[in-house]
């Protein structure tokens, strides 16, 4: 569900390690492909010096074409760390997000309801005349153990210019 609380908020830059892969939402819908990237970064998480906090991202980035749930797009699902430049394990990727002003919107619930709130954010996002297509969204997963409860809060930035 989405939470009626938006903020502007600038973010610095973020120096994040972790995995990525290609696949549409239909494409991780089916295979728990997000889930599973989580899980592998979860298993390995000591690996992976300088974290910033306990917190991981799943960092979605679109190609430049009408988005649907059929066409692939990148998953980056990481940890943000202070080490600049930033130092990845064997087999984990180095992503970097820039420095940048952002819509910060709230979900709040299982996070397999998100879908629904990705739904009202671009709903929102046309309302109020932000109509640019995005190269990126962000989603800030707090707490791993809490992802299906009820009060779980799930933060999902969306950049500006």
């Amino acid at each position: 569900m989405l939470k009626s609380e938006v903020e502007i908020v600038t973010r610095k830059r973020m120096n994040l390690v972790g995995y990525s892969v290609e696949a549409s939402l239909n494409d991780d819908v089916e295979g728990a492909i997000v889930a599973g990237l989580r899980e592998k970064l979860a298993s390995r998480i000591a690996e992976i010096s300088q974290r910033v906090d306990r917190s991981m991202m799943l960092v979605q980035v679109y190609p430049d074409c009408d988005w649907t749930p059929d066409v692939t797009h990148t998953h980056i699902v990481a940890v943000e760390v202070n080490q600049h430049p930033p130092a990845a394990p064997e087999g984990m990727i180095v992503h970097i997000v820039p420095e940048g002003r952002f819509l910060r919107f709230l979900h709040q619930g299982d996070e397999g309801d998100i879908d629904a709130t990705h739904a009202a954010i671009n709903e929102w996002l046309d309302l109020n005349g932000y109509t640019d297509a995005r190269e990126y969204d962000i989603e800030r997963w707090e707490e791993l153990d809490r992802l299906d409860k009820a009060d779980n809060v799930i933060e999902i930035y969306v950049p500006i210019s």
